[in-house]
């Protein structure tokens, strides 16, 4: 279930920071604020998720990403 879970919101995520990059390269800031909004909440639910996992489980569903 977390494979899967992880598989779908990640391409979700992927989907989503590619609008707001053909957003903002098209000028179009509503459309950027949405995808923005849209994908700070594909994010959210991830780490919503995974953080209560945690805490019924005792250790995360998958390794945190690297942030650069």
């Amino acid at each position: 279930m977390n494979t899967q879970f992880h598989q779908i919101v990640s391409s979700l995520l992927l989907n989503a920071e590619r609008d707001v990059r053909l957003a903002r390269a098209d000028g179009d800031r509503a459309l950027a604020d949405k995808a923005k909004a849209r994908l700070d909440t594909l994010r959210a639910a991830l780490e919503i998720y995974a953080a209560s996992y945690l805490v019924a489980h005792g250790v995360r569903p998958w390794p945190r990403p690297a942030h650069p």
